[in-house]
């Protein structure tokens, strides 16, 4: 025989209904609860706020570029002729122009002589302040101007034209005279 007894469901109200409290299990665990609630509270009443800002910002700025100067002065023309066949050309180079703007920054050039085959009858010779200069491929060694400091160079072109290899009526051409600059790396 089996038996079942029936029992009536208790009322439950708020009455009953017991607070459990989740005590910690040992003293650590209780220690670190402190500890980040003493955290956490500090943080909040002491003012400091954590959070991310984006800003825009706008800035103007008025720079100058360092003003390179190198001027050529020419001297007069020079005509080879039959009656003439020598002839000198001067010409100055320096680091400053004419209202006295010295360059400022190192500057480096060389001077290259342009014609067209003229070896065999025309020789050239370039001098710099009365010293002659080796030309490599009609192409002088470079040569310096320093910044700041007011510089010029004297040069004289000498031609020799050779009427033995040639006739001047077959040679009706310009020889020019190049200056070639460069800007000193710092």
């Amino acid at each position: 025989m089996n038996l079942k007894f029936i029992q009536k469901p208790k009322k439950w109200g708020l009455k009953h209904l017991k607070k459990e409290s989740k005590k910690p299990k040992n003293k650590k665990q209780e220690i670190v609860i402190i500890c980040m609630i003493l955290a956490i509270s500090i943080t909040f009443f002491s003012g400091v706020s954590v959070g991310k800002a984006v800003y825009n910002a706008n800035i103007k700025n008025n720079t100058q570029i360092a003003k390179p100067i190198l001027e050529v002065e020419k001297g007069s023309e020079i005509i080879i002729t039959e009656d003439n066949k020598k002839g000198e050309y001067t010409f100055i180079v320096k680091n400053y122009n004419q209202i006295e703007e010295i360059s400022q920054v190192d500057l480096t050039y060389y001077i290259e002589i342009l014609e067209n085959n003229l070896n065999d009858f025309i020789q050239y010779q370039l001098y710099k302040d009365g010293e002659l200069l080796e030309l490599k491929e009609n192409k002088t060694e470079e040569m310096r101007f320093h910044k700041d400091v007011k510089e010029e160079q004297k040069y004289t072109l000498k031609v020799t034209y050779d009427d033995s290899k040639n006739t001047i009526e077959d040679i009706m051409q310009d020889i020019q005279i190049k200056v070639h600059s460069e800007q000193v790396r710092v």
